[in-house]
């Protein structure tokens, strides 16, 4: 039997699906096909060049993590900012309903902890087109990691949060059409959905960080985000707005 005939019957058929039991990294595989306006979908059993944020690895085993991209086309005009923040509430709300616990927090602006250890990563790329964007939105959720990882974050896996592992096709599919319906929203109304919400899911509200801007160092404490999903940082000098986390020190 097919490995990915449950996940297939649980997805729309208007995407554009391509399914493998290994491959160096999902987004690049779709990075690599020409552009379309038609939803695209990778998803993979093991990635053996992962990609994370800025360049680092994303560490996974075959069959032990959720690993998955989606390319999506946007308007020219709409701004990204904060759909990073959507992909990750998308999940989120996933996890909530099919592992029934709550206590899931999103790192502001691409990873999802459990009780301060990483459990998810959210990796954006886009390119530009002449009247548009393409959009690659890679996901890598760590399910259950029989073997140990060693990594200089501390992370977790669902194996150890849920009383009951879920259904690892059946999640993915909840994972994938969350993103999409939660995307599709986002195109029409960017982020006013989320920030009433956001408090519940702040890991870093509090947070104190230290960070450069046009050559100097300034120091702050997170107060939440704004409507373009920049991070809010309440300085001695007012409020900064921080769109990357690049050259950010929590302190």
């Amino acid at each position: 039997m097919d490995h990915y005939s449950s996940l297939k019957s649980l997805i729309g058929d208007d995407l554009e699906c391509h399914y493998f039991d290994s491959l160096e990294s999902t987004s690049s595989f779709l990075n690599s096909l020409p552009s379309s306006n038609i939803t695209q979908l990778c998803v993979t059993r093991e990635q053996t060049l992962g990609k994370g944020q800025h360049g680092r690895e994303w560490l996974s085993q075959k069959d032990g993590s959720i690993l998955l991209s989606i390319r999506q086309t946007f308007g020219i005009d709409i701004n990204l900012s904060g759909l990073s923040l959507v992909v990750g509430l998308a999940i989120i709300r996933a996890l909530e309903k099919e592992c029934r616990i709550d206590g899931f927090k999103i790192k502001w602006p691409n990873d999802i902890y459990f009780r301060g250890a990483k459990l998810a990563g959210i990796l954006l790329e886009n390119s530009i087109q002449e009247g548009s964007q393409s959009v690659t939105i890679g996901v890598g959720l760590n399910y259950h990691l029989e073997q140990e990882m060693f990594c200089d974050i501390p992370w977790i896996d669902l194996s150890k949060i849920a009383k009951k592992l879920p259904d690892i096709h059946e999640l993915t599919a909840l994972i994938i059409n969350n993103i999409l319906s939660m995307s599709a929203y986002f195109k029409l109304n960017g982020l006013s959905h989320l920030l009433s919400q956001w408090d519940q899911y702040d890991m870093l509200k509090g947070a104190k960080l230290k960070s450069i801007e046009f050559g100097k160092s300034f120091e702050g404490e997170v107060v939440g985000i704004s409507n373009q999903g920049a991070l809010k940082v309440l300085t001695e000098n007012g409020t900064k707005e921080l769109y990357s986390s690049k050259n950010i020190e929590y302190i």
